[in-house]
């Protein structure tokens, strides 16, 4: 769904966080907590954005990633990390090298201006995708 957003987060704050800001740009949150729960609702039906905290317990985001890729998933991904710079910046190499829809990263802690112009943002992309495709038809 274009207004549902998947936030891949462990944090019961940070994901507290997520959903007030994800309201206020107009999506609605489905969270998960582990690669596992990630996967199974990403195989059951698609979302209109994806935020992904790199580091879930003892696992990494970057399976998250490898498994949107192998489904050829187009979902903007968001990812929101504590990781330092250079890890970041291997995220991004990595999603460009997977072909996957990744926004800029947004570090921890959560700037929430950031955090909604970016949500807002992919709530607009997809607006005009939207109208597109209308006019296309």
């Amino acid at each position: 769904m274009r207004n549902e957003l998947l936030a891949i987060e462990d944090a019961e704050l940070h994901l507290s966080i997520l959903r007030k800001i994800a309201a206020q740009a107009g999506f609605t949150t489905t969270s998960a907590n582990s690669l596992d729960s990630a996967a199974s609702l990403l195989e059951q039906r698609s979302f209109g954005v994806i935020t992904l905290d790199l580091s879930l317990g003892e696992q990494s985001g970057i399976e998250i990633l490898k498994l949107l890729a192998r489904m050829k998933c187009g979902t903007p991904v968001l990812v929101i990390s504590a990781s330092d710079d250079d890890a970041l910046s291997d995220v991004v190499r990595i999603g460009n090298d997977f072909n996957l829809n990744l926004y800029p990263p947004i570090p921890k802690p959560i700037n929430l201006a950031v955090l909604r112009q970016a949500l807002l943002q992919i709530a607009g992309d997809a607006a005009r995708h939207d109208l597109a495709t209308a006019g296309e038809t």
